[in-house]
């Protein structure tokens, strides 16, 4: 009678390999984008619709009511007997700048507005989320009255209140710096310091 032995520590690791397929890391979330231009385009052309549709809800009500004048039939009606005039190249020279503005507008790349933390787990912090890590680690600094920090992917600025000793610029930026490092690509750091009348 044989003693059945123990699975090695390999082998149980390349059965569970198999059974769930976890033989490999999940691939990292892609880092999200901001809404871009977009964001305000599209309650314009809501409004647009909005209006073309009032337009043609009257035309249609008058019209099935035996009704002729309407609001679209006037705008149309309008031009008739209209003769070619230089005038008219302007206007319609901004319109088509208009649509080519809209045009890439809406096709342009939506701005990136986060920052990879290091380690392999696809964690990432937004520009708001950078700026508030700047600013509190700014007003741990002794001498800090108080902070404030705006951030870019690439820079971040921190704007602080302090009692006037000379050093503490100095000491925000380093702990901003280190507060910073658990990016994979920190943002430059600015440090611009005001003193207090209070703390004078």
């Amino acid at each position: 009678m044989t003693t059945p032995t123990a699975p090695t520590s390999e082998g149980t690791r390349s059965r569970g390999q198999q059974a769930t397929g976890q033989g490999s890391p999940l691939r990292p979330a892609a880092l999200p984008t901001g809404a871009g231009t977009i964001g305000w385009l599209g309650p314009l052309l809501a409004v647009l619709l909005l209006g073309v549709a009032v337009v043609l809800g009257q035309d249609a009500w008058v019209r099935l009511n035996g009704g002729q004048s309407t609001w679209l039939g006037a705008v149309l009606s309008a031009p008739d007997g209209l003769a070619p005039a230089t005038w008219l190249a302007a206007p319609a020279a901004v319109a088509v700048l208009l649509g080519l503005v809209l045009l890439v507008t809406a096709f342009a790349r939506r701005k990136r507005r986060a920052l990879v933390l290091r380690g392999d787990l696809g964690a990432h912090l937004t520009t708001n989320d950078v700026a508030r890590l700047a600013a509190g680690a700014a007003r741990q600094v002794d001498g800090v009255l108080d902070a404030s920090a705006t951030a870019t992917r690439r820079k971040v600025t921190v704007d602080v209140t302090s009692t006037g000793d000379s050093a503490t610029t100095s000491a925000v930026q380093r702990d901003v710096d280190r507060a910073l490092s658990a990016l994979v690509s920190p943002p430059r750091v600015t440090v611009s310091s005001s003193t207090s009348s209070k703390g004078a």
